[in-house]
């Protein structure tokens, strides 16, 4: 606080989310879904700050960083239950829908019972932060979520969703 001024988590979740629905509107497309504009355009990747949690980083970086175990966050584009797979993965795909993705997250079907909810559904358009091990999947970078506790849901998206601002990040893990 050196130059005298109080940058509370509340003002910080209502600046992301201007911020987020002014890019939004002069995208004139849809950045959670990807969808396309007027001309047929999809978004370029867009990755939010942060969130605010120490050491994270955009989900659009996470290729610079496989290999580490880190924070990556970002927008939620799409996600598949694939059910008709013999391995049955729940797969979340960040920044654009696939096969467009910058990042992904990769949820066991062993593991998946232990969501409150379908994943792909109650995520889907949410900033989330995962953390785990960047792994090197078909090129692209992947976390394995085998806990809810890895998943954060950024305070922004909750803030849409219930219109208050939550003073810290909340674990997606069910009671």
């Amino acid at each position: 606080m050196s130059n005298g001024r109080l940058f509370t988590a509340a003002a910080a979740a209502s600046f992301a989310m201007a911020v987020f629905l002014s890019l939004n509107a002069i995208a004139k497309v849809n950045i959670n879904s990807g969808e396309p504009n007027e001309s047929g355009a999809t978004n370029p990747a867009v990755s939010p700050a942060t969130s605010g949690i120490p050491g994270s980083i955009p989900s659009a970086q996470a290729k610079q960083h496989m290999g580490e175990s880190n924070t990556v966050c970002g927008v939620v584009a799409g996600g598949r239950y694939m059910d008709s797979s013999k391995t049955k993965p729940t797969l979340l795909n960040f920044d654009r829908p696939f096969p467009e993705h910058t990042f992904s997250v990769m949820i066991p079907d062993a593991d998946r019972a232990k969501f409150k909810g379908a994943p792909e559904i109650m995520f889907k358009g949410k900033t989330l932060c995962v953390t785990g091990k960047i792994i090197d999947f078909r090129g692209r970078p992947e976390i394995i979520v085998k806990d809810p506790s890895q998943i954060t849901v950024a305070p922004e998206t909750q803030a849409a969703d219930t219109n208050s601002v939550p003073s810290s990040p909340t674990p997606a893990k069910a009671p």
